[in-house]
């Protein structure tokens, strides 16, 4: 059994951004890193990608895991070379590009690409495809998978009811159809084989301990009874698996929980506080702003006005 079917259930797809857009003026960029994934599907013009500018036909893309250099051509002969610096600016970034809207006719657009940025987690802990070494990968034209890409684009363009459940769904497939791509290529299966030592069961143990036991004792001292390791090396054991602090990684689900009850429970935000663990509601509310940049209570009343 090929070890992606092991982990394909336990992903976790966050998605941050989707846009069609038009260049309107050629441009490269040199070693360019990105914080998080991005898929690249050209729907017409001219891409070339890798330091070889290997051209890129209608309907194919690349993917571009989170820290990998990009190298990269977008139009016809481009005067500009961006090198590593890319966008600094939104003003920046309109001198190159023009979004399209969904009503638009894009036949009639020379040059259009569709951008989709988001992560993946393993246990919504692990950055799956960096675990994987992944390299930019190129993805031949594939008509699901174009639709994939260009659906979520066009839904994230518009703020319909339902769009960020359409989204989301639309993404795990967007990541499966990947990695049905990846095992079908003979080339990545030593990227896939890295995955190996996440089989150990005493990481699934302690993820799936946490997520189901939120609103509980959360210590190290619990923690470590289900994995059957030592108080002191429990830490130690999760972060050489995840790269992550334990307690960081348990306060960042019971956030992320907050946020989901916050749109869908009617509790108030002390309720909501102390359902996902956080004695103090306070505290709780500090680090939420910290995390998402808004109040608790402002997704509490915008919930409310909603219904």
């Amino acid at each position: 059994m090929c070890l992606l079917n092991k982990f394909i259930d336990s992903l976790h797809v966050n998605f941050y951004v989707a846009a069609m857009k038009e260049i309107i003026l050629p441009f490269e960029v040199n070693h360019r890193i990105e914080k998080a994934n991005v898929i690249m599907l050209k729907e017409q013009g001219t891409v070339e990608y890798c330091r070889e500018r290997k051209p890129v036909p209608d309907n194919g893309a690349y993917f571009i895991p989170a820290g990998q250099p990009i190298y990269a051509r977008h139009g016809v002969n481009p005067s500009i070379n961006l090198y590593d610096k890319g966008f600094e600016t939104e003003e920046d970034k309109n001198k190159f590009f023009r979004t399209v809207s969904a009503d638009e006719d894009r036949s009639k657009i020379a040059e259009m690409n569709f951008y989709l940025v988001f992560d993946v987690l393993l246990y919504n802990a692990i950055p799956f495809f960096e675990l994987m070494e992944l390299p930019i990968t190129y993805v031949p034209p594939d008509a699901e998978f174009a639709h994939l890409v260009k659906y979520v684009a066009l839904e994230h363009s518009q703020n319909k009811l339902g769009r960020d459940k359409i989204i989301n769904n639309y993404m795990d497939e967007i990541v499966i159809h990947f990695c049905r791509y990846l095992q079908s290529q003979p080339q990545y299966a030593q990227n896939i084989n890295k995955l190996e030592y996440l089989t150990d069961k005493r990481l699934v143990d302690i993820v799936k301990y946490i997520q189901a036991n939120l609103s509980k004792d959360l210590s190290n001292k619990v923690i470590s009874s289900v994995a059957y390791v030592s108080e002191d090396y429990v830490g130690q054991f999760f972060k050489s698996l995840t790269g992550k602090n334990l307690q960081d990684y348990i306060e960042n689900q019971r956030l992320e929980k907050a946020m989901f009850l916050l749109k869908t429970e009617p509790d108030n935000v002390q309720e909501i506080a102390h359902k996902v663990g956080f004695k103090d509601p306070a505290y709780f509310s500090r680090r939420f702003k910290m995390k998402y940049g808004v109040n608790a209570n402002s997704v509490r009343n915008h919930v409310v006005q909603l219904v």
